[in-house]
């Protein structure tokens, strides 16, 4: 079967299954109340789910960085630290962007999912599609049948430096953001950028307005669609292992561009949340999830971390059977105002590992580990409803733990790997 074929198959078959699932869907009355949120589920249901819930035509900009197409596999890298203090890296798989090696296959599952992106995007709203050179001529022809190609607005060139080089290609150093809209009437802030003159000398040419800085005279021009922002390197502070991450300088330009503040971003490959940190510090609502627990639980603990408030579901499936955890309280004080300052620690901590996702280099540290020394998986704990009926995120100290409760606390340990153990704080 031929390319060509391969990709008009797809296109079909995707139509076909968007088509069998919106007969499912009840559309819900216009949702007015809506609060950011991050869910562990296929990205599929959870849009269906949105739908039925009134997010029809609700968001303002949507934001995917899905699967490429590469027909590789990749892994997120996680960090233990021993009782010494040394740092191990520890590779695991965390998606597979194969396909069944088809085309076909692939084109079905992008075109029904962009299809239903259309359908909860705003009239005014912008899609942003991230990939790379395995798929964006692909994707493009997709986009031009799903939203028209009428619509089209931008080919973005994300432009970067990374490690390697090819011996039989030019090096391979940029990424293309596709950009479509719903309407004619979509929302665009373009932002200005500096352009420097020849010679960096001053033109002096009437009604034109000229600056000056280190590097000599320029204007202010619009943005072009070549943006040149480095990657998430291995030393920026922002890093998290996760094998896709984004940087947050490149999340923040396409927040800014698309949407104002207190307007709804979605993302619904969500990875290790770097859209949904950047739309929480602009001051924008949010709304993602993903398939793999690992990277919701990374999402989940940088979206705690830089205070973002935002409902969580879906994890219920990630809570482990056979695993267990134990906080046992080792002291306890009634405070002046009715509240417990405690001392708490985890005890009989028996977590459930599938070494079978970790690379085999990896993994007979990782099982030395569960044998020695189970401390080392615990990635961070969570105790609900202890800050003005928030949640608290404990990172450290797993074993002295002070906390100020109102009473009995339900409690989450949550290992490397994204796994989760329920627990109770009993007083």
């Amino acid at each position: 079967m031929g390319v060509t074929e391969e990709l008009l198959n797809g296109i079909v078959k995707g139509k076909a299954a968007y088509n069998a699932a919106s007969e499912d869907i009840e559309t819900g009355a216009a949702a007015t109340d809506i609060r950011s949120s991050l869910a562990h589920a296929d990205n599929l249901e959870y849009m269906k789910q949105l739908l039925e819930g009134g997010y029809a035509g609700a968001f303002n900009m949507i934001y995917i960085d899905p699967p490429f197409f590469t027909r590789a596999k990749y892994n997120a890298t996680v960090a233990l630290r021993d009782r010494e203090g040394r740092s191990h890296k520890v590779r695991h798989l965390v998606f597979d962007d194969t396909f069944e090696r088809s085309l076909e296959v692939y084109i079905e599952n992008m075109t029904v999912r962009l299809l239903m992106m259309k359908d909860l995007l705003a009239d005014d709203g912008l899609l942003w599609v991230h990939l790379d050179w395995h798929s964006s001529h692909y994707i493009r022809l997709v986009l031009d049948e799903v939203m028209g190609e009428k619509n089209f607005v931008n080919e973005i060139i994300w432009s970067y430096k990374s490690g390697g080089s090819g011996k039989r290609h030019f090096s391979r150093k940029h990424d293309s953001i596709l950009v479509y809209s719903k309407s004619k009437a979509y929302y665009l802030s373009i932002p200005e950028e500096k352009s420097y003159n020849r010679g960096f000398k001053p033109y002096n040419f009437k009604g034109v307005k000229e600056y000056r800085d280190e590097n000599g005279w320029y204007t202010l021009v619009n943005m072009k669609d070549v943006w040149s922002i480095d990657m998430v390197g291995r030393t920026a502070a922002e890093r998290n292992g996760y094998a896709t991450q984004k940087p947050l300088e490149l999340m923040k330009r396409i927040v800014l561009a698309s949407t104002r503040e207190g307007d709804l971003v979605g993302d619904f490959f969500c990875g290790s949340g770097s859209m949904l940190e950047a739309a929480h510090m602009l001051g924008r609502r949010f709304a993602g999830c993903d398939n793999e627990k690992l990277a919701v639980s990374m999402a989940r603990k940088r979206l705690m971390e830089c205070g973002a408030d935002f409902g969580l579901s879906g994890e219920d499936g990630d809570r482990s059977s056979d695993g267990r955890v134990d906080i046992t309280v080792m002291a306890c004080e009634i405070l002046e105002n009715g509240r417990y300052m405690v001392k708490a620690g985890i005890t009989d901590y028996v977590p459930e590992i599938d070494t079978g996702y970790i690379q085999t280099g990896d993994r007979e540290y990782v099982e030395e580990v569960l044998r020695n020394d189970v401390m080392q998986l615990i990635d961070y704990v969570i105790i609900y409803g202890v800050r003005d009926g928030g949640d608290m995120i404990v990172r450290d100290g797993f074993d002295n733990m002070i906390l100020t409760l109102d009473g009995d606390a339900e409690a989450a340990v949550v290992d490397v790997f994204g796994r989760e153990y329920p627990a109770v704080i009993n007083i």
